[in-house]
């Protein structure tokens, strides 16, 4: 099975977690969360890479275990969590293929949809296009949407 490429992100932990540190510290700790999402773990030259010596609120967040390897706990138990996840449902969908359609959220698809509008030099419902198009640099009101949308019918 392929590297689950996401993992829970919990904002307000994350920013109450980050408060007293600065802009560039919360930088370094979010790298170092994402590297250890891909990796699985830090070794020593991660943080030597990545971190200086005013940067101790950034290493404090990570813990050594006895496997030498650097964790940050919350996200370790978050992957892990959210892999058990994964795989009880990939599991139950084997255990009873008679509900596999039942399972299946066609809410998750990824659908592009392209509408393409050709318009000549001539105006459209008495509106020019360009008129549109400048009103468009501002959010748009309930009228310029209803506009737009006979525009493309």
């Amino acid at each position: 099975m392929a590297k689950d490429p996401a993992v829970l992100f919990y904002t307000s932990d994350f920013l109450s977690g980050t408060l007293t540190m600065n802009y560039e510290q919360k930088g370094k700790y979010i790298t170092l969360l994402c590297y250890q999402h891909q990796q699985g773990f830090l070794l020593e030259e991660d943080f030597k890479a990545i971190l200086d010596d005013t940067d101790i609120k950034v290493f404090n967040k990570f813990q050594k275990l006895s496997d030498g390897k650097y964790y940050n706990l919350k996200l370790k138990v978050e992957s892990e969590r959210r892999k058990a996840y994964a795989d009880s449902r990939r599991n139950n969908r084997i255990k009873d293929k008679s509900n596999l359609s039942l399972s299946y959220d066609k809410r998750m698809e990824t659908v592009t949809v392209t509408d393409t509008v050709t318009v000549n030099d001539t105006s459209i419902n008495n509106t020019s296009i360009y008129s549109i198009a400048d009103k468009m640099k501002e959010k748009p009101n309930q009228s310029e949407i209803n506009e737009l949308d006979n525009l493309v019918k």
